[in-house]
This record gives structure tokens, sequence and C-alpha cells, in this order.
């Protein structure tokens, strides 16, 4: 990772804190281990100060790992191609394996504990295992793996982050979970309950997506709108909702997660520190009252989600 990057991402996660935001989540996969590495750097001092997640599973290819350590010298070649991650030759790119085996995240976790520059990891996952991955009878074995580096210190909670939250429904029948992670906002609802069954089990509610993954922008158009997603009309009648409240449609989304029972943690991108104090404006917003928090459900119930899932 350059310097100039490095030093922007460590002001802006000390910008986080200050602000008084103190959950961080990152994975072994994000930028092939920069994202972690980054952490470690800027909380080394603070390490008591936050709360740090973090996943395991995903295996990165050969190729992948040696485009990582080469990764400085090609940035401006690539730069100057105009190369993007979506027009990469698949033979570079690479396809991405998982594997849960308790040998690979023994060894998953000791990396990110390097570095992450800590001994211990409060919030362990395990990344986006498949229905498939959860059904299997290795999976139990999994789980014993994460309660016995539970009880050495290397790690103080365990969960999945799963793609959708049905994934951690058919993990928490599988065995005990302390969280689960999944979408969750006003574009991806809860239809099924599974948030309340979950907080009376006393697992804890990692939300994502909070912000539709940049659906909810006000700058996008109704043309652009239409082109990206099926949710294009629900978005438009949100917008309508936020502007009849003289709320943004930031403002909006975070509260409907703040004030949504069961939910732990809402997650939110912040790449500057400009980002941050867009966050903590919507945060600082005044919650939803209880008319506003309805009006939000009613736009759910009225677009059917199976056909409007992207």
């Amino acid at each position: 990772m350059a310097r100039g990057t490095t030093d922007s991402g460590i002001s802006t996660l000390h910008a986080a804190v200050d602000a008084g935001i103190n959950f961080f989540d990152t994975a072994d996969m994000y930028s092939q281990g920069e994202g972690e590495a980054l952490i470690g750097r800027a909380f080394r001092d603070r390490r008591d100060k936050v709360i740090i997640a973090s996943k395991g599973g995903y295996l990165l290819p050969a190729r992948r790992q040696l485009m990582a350590r080469v990764k400085p010298l090609l940035r401006p070649i690539v730069r100057f191609l105009g190369i993007t991650r979506e027009n990469l030759p698949s033979g570079i790119s690479g396809q991405l394996a998982q594997d849960f085996s308790p040998g690979h995240l023994t060894n998953a976790l000791d990396a990110s504990l390097r570095r992450l520059s800590t001994n211990y990891i409060d919030v362990y996952q395990l990344h986006s295992p498949s229905q498939s991955d959860i059904a299997s009878d290795s999976f139990l074995e999994t789980l014993h793996l994460l309660q016995k580096l539970q009880k050495a210190g290397k790690i103080r909670h365990y969960g999945v982050a799963g793609d959708w939250l049905e994934d951690g429904e058919s993990a928490s029948h599988r065995g005990a979970l302390h969280s689960v992670q999944g979408p969750f906002g006003l574009l991806d609802p809860d239809p099924n309950g599974l948030l309340r069954a979950w907080r009376d089990k006393g697992i804890g509610v990692i939300a994502r997506g909070c912000f539709g993954g940049g659906l909810l922008k006000e700058s996008l158009t109704e043309s652009e709108l239409r082109q990206r997603t099926p949710k294009c009309d629900w978005i438009l009648a949100l917008r309508r909702l936020a502007a009849e409240r003289q709320r943004s449609m930031m403002d909006l989304a975070l509260q409907y997660c703040l004030r949504t029972p069961g939910i732990a943690v809402t997650l939110l991108g912040m790449r500057t520190v400009e980002h941050v104090r867009d966050n903590i404006r919507a945060y600082q917003a005044k919650p939803l009252t209880d008319e506003e928090f309805v009006a939000c459900a009613e736009l759910q119930r009225a677009f059917p989600q199976p056909a409007l899932r992207s």
C-alpha cells in the first residue's frame, strides 16, 4: 500500500475513533490483507479503545498473492493503461475459493493477528459460507475449532458473516453463535423476523449495506437508478418520503437501522475523513418517529422482496 494511501487511511481511522466510533470490521481477503494491516498500524497504541472484527475462510489464488507483492510496482502502469478490476483477464484475476477447515482457519487467524498487531480478535467471523458449507458435517468441526480458539484467548467472540440473513439463520441452527452479519436496511428488510429471534437467543446482529450498496445516493438520477437496479421505484418512493420529512436519504437510512430492535452494530463505509463526518452527521440526526418508522416498513411491504434481490 502506497505511503500516501496508508497515511490517509490511518487519518480516517483516527478521526472515526475521535468521533466516538469504536467498532471496525475487516477481513483477511480485503486488499490481500492490507485492510487488516492498516487497522493494525492505526490502532497499535490504542487497542483497548476499539473492537476489531475480522473474517476468514477465503483462499487467494497464488496469482493474486503474487500480484499483491508487486502491486506497488504495477500500480502506475495499471493507471496509465486504464485497466480496471472488471476488465482484468480471468487468468490474472483468478477465482476465489473457500476453505473453512480447522487447519486453514487456524493458520488464517494467526496471519490476521500478525497483520492486526494484536494477540486477540474481538469478533472472528466465517466469511460467506455457502448453504452447502453450513450443512456439511465438517461445519461442526469448524464451530468446535472456534470454541477452542475462544478458550485459548485468540478470539473473544465468533460468528458468521453471510451473504444473506438466511445464511446466518442456517448457521445458528448448527451450533451456538455469538454474532451474525448480513445485509439489512431500507432496501434489505427482515420479513421473516430473524432479528427478533436472534435477539432472544442473545446473538448480536451486525448489519451491513445500510445505504443499499450506494443505491441510496441522492446524486443518482432516475435514469441511472433504472439502469442499475430493479429497486428503482422503491428508491424513488423512499426519496419522496425523505423529502416530506425534510431528511436526507443518508439520514433516513441510518436512523432506520438505529431504530430497528435487534441490531447491535451498523457498519458504514468510510474512505476519507469527510466520509466520517458525513456518517456522524447522519448518526446525530433526529431519531425516526414511530410514524416515520412505520412508513418505511409499509414501503418495504409494498415492494415484493424476491423480485427485487439484486
